[in-house]
C-alpha cells in the first residue's frame, strides 16, 4: 500500500515538473527549404515594423510572449537573440497582439479574465 502511494506521488511530481519545463515564453520557427546562414551578432540586429526595400530573404519566425513586467528591453533583447542565431540580419515585427484567455475564478478577486501579449516577427537576410 505505502509502495503504491509513493508511486502515485512520484508521478505526480514529475508530470508536474514536465509540464513546467515545457513552457517556453520565447521561441522560433524556421521556414522550410530556405538556406541556413552561421549565427549573426545580436546587436546587429535590426527590429523593423515594415517590410524593408531591399531584396532578402525570410528564413522563419521569431516569437516571445512577454510577462506583464517585462522590460522593453529584455523583449527586444530576446527577439535580437533568437533572430541572431537563424542567421538574421533584421527581424520584421508582424503582429504585437494580446490575447484573451479563459475567465480564472479566485476567491479574493472573483473572475477575471487572463490577457497574454504575443509578439511575433520574421527573420531576414539581406542578398548581398
Amino acid at each position: 500500500m505505502k509502495a503504491k502511494r509513493v508511486a502515485i506521488v512520484l508521478a505526480a511530481v514529475l508530470a508536474a515538473a514536465t509540464s513546467v519545463s515545457c513552457y517556453r515564453p520565447y521561441g522560433y520557427h524556421l521556414y522550410p527549404r530556405t538556406p541556413r546562414f552561421a549565427p549573426t551578432n545580436p546587436a546587429e540586429v535590426r527590429l523593423l515594423r515594415g517590410e524593408p526595400k531591399r531584396d532578402h530573404i525570410r528564413l522563419g519566425e521569431v516569437w516571445i510572449r512577454p510577462g506583464r513586467y517585462a522590460d522593453r528591453y529584455w523583449v527586444e533583447g530576446v527577439l535580437r537573440e533568437k533572430a541572431a542565431g537563424l542567421g538574421a540580419d533584421a527581424l520584421v515585427i508582424v503582429a504585437d497582439r494580446y490575447l484573451r484567455g479563459p475567465v480564472v475564478y479566485s476567491y479574493w478577486y472573483g473572475p477575471r479574465r487572463v490577457v497574454r501579449r504575443q509578439i511575433v516577427g520574421i527573420a531576414i537576410r539581406y542578398r548581398r
